[in-house]
């Protein structure tokens, strides 16, 4: 049910509550005669109007139009039968008209106002006047009390509606914010991924030009050294031709499709080797709870986040990194410690969710583009402190969308 609407129907089952104890407490006290068949009559008709609209799952503003005119018509027919305008509870005509202002439309609440307006001008000339059994309290000083009683009760019902609507309103904008902060984010990473996408186009004929001249220089090459120094050098040009390869055949995948299942521990276990291939200067101290675990199919985005994640550690460590991972059904928990200095405190909340970098020409997108991903699936990288130093990088990764059926 909507929230708004909870909140009305709360409300009118308070003033119903507090109507019933304060007629009781006029026939019982004060020696009134109240008309209790009628009076029961409508608080029976408004009780259960309530708990028809109990079902009610999206409201709208024509529903919040029924719900506010059934106020008015049952407290109408209330004070009607119970003093007209002199009835205390008078003033509670201001309850439907508050509601209004804060759920409705303009053309609505005016509509409201007018008829709650109306059916208090038209108590004052037409009731059903009440009678007092024995001598009680002064006519003045019961209608000073009733006057009291119906302030504080439309009061707390005010306050309760202000209060509760105001909080919505509060988390509403909150939600806003984030959600404006998410556009901005994706919108900003459009922006990178458009830019890696030309960039990548533009690199293909440098790199095919680069090449060429590195088979040429191979060619001439008269000493081992110059050939080893060139060898290194078409190494280089062939990763990177093969990163742009990756990019072009994986763009735009980011759901499990196509590829051989494995275990968990066998798919982290190709990572971490492939890694260390590419980064053998590291020393890596790897641990998992076993081999096995649900099979799963990752596409290439997860991977790349993950090494991410182990590239930047590289960066940082001064000797090496320990890595450790664990797994359930539903996620897979890994834990990346470096043995570098650690990241500034200033730099703590930003790195991963700016393109800012602690590194010798870094451009900081690694990171960035590791959060996006995981955060996009339902998974975290919480990045903090490391103890006794370095940098504690801790990745949950939901297998559900990855698990095969």
């Amino acid at each position: 049910m909507d929230r708004t609407l909870r909140y009305l129907l709360l409300i009118r089952l308070v003033v119903i509550g507090g109507q019933c104890f304060a007629l009781l407490v006029m026939d019982r006290v004060f020696g009134v005669v109240v008309p209790w068949p009628a009076v029961i009559l409508v608080l029976a008709a408004l009780a259960a109007f309530t708990l028809s609209s109990w079902r009610l799952a999206n409201p709208g503003q024509r529903q919040y139009l029924a719900q506010s005119i059934a106020d008015i018509a049952g407290l109408s027919a209330l004070v009607y039968v119970t003093g007209g305008a002199f009835n205390p509870f008078i003033s509670m005509f201001l309850l439907p008209i508050v509601f209004a202002a804060a759920a409705m439309t303009p053309l609505y609440l005016a509509g409201i106002t007018l008829l709650a307006a109306g059916c208090y001008t038209l108590l004052m000339f037409v009731d059903v006047p009440l009678r007092h059994d024995h001598a009680g309290a002064g006519g003045f000083d019961l209608h000073v009390w009733g006057m009291w009683y119906g302030f504080m009760l439309s009061a707390a019902c005010v306050a309760l509606l202000v209060a509760r609507i105001a909080r919505r309103l509060r988390t509403q904008d909150r939600e806003i914010a984030v959600a404006r902060e998410e556009l901005l984010k994706s919108e900003r990473l459009l922006a990178l991924g458009t830019l890696a996408a030309g960039t990548a186009h533009e690199l293909g004929t440098p790199l095919a030009s680069m090449a060429l001249i590195a088979d040429e220089l191979d060619s001439l090459a008269r000493d081992d050294t110059t050939r080893a120094y060139v060898g290194r050098l078409q190494q280089q040009i062939a990763r990177c031709k093969d990163v742009l390869s990756h990019m072009a055949q994986d763009a735009g995948m980011l759901q499990a499709g196509e590829g051989e299942p494995l275990a968990v521990g066998a798919y982290l276990d190709s990572i971490v080797d492939d890694w260390r291939r590419r980064r053998p200067e590291i020393q890596v101290d790897y641990r998992r709870a076993d081999a096995g675990g649900p099979a799963i199919v990752a596409d290439r985005v997860i991977t790349q986040a993950i090494v991410n994640v182990l590239d930047n550690a590289a960066d940082a460590a001064r000797r090496g990194i320990e890595i450790r991972s664990a797994w359930t059904i539903e996620r897979l928990e890994l834990d990346v410690h470096d043995d570098g200095a650690g990241i500034p405190a200033d730099l703590t909340t930003r790195l991963g969710r700016e393109a800012i970098t602690t590194k010798n020409g870094g451009m900081g997108i690694g990171l960035l583009l590791a959060r996006s991903v995981l955060e996009r699936l339902g998974g975290t990288l919480v990045l903090s402190a490391g103890m006794p130093r370095g940098t504690h990088a801790h990745l949950s990764v939901p297998l559900a969308p990855l698990r095969v059926a």
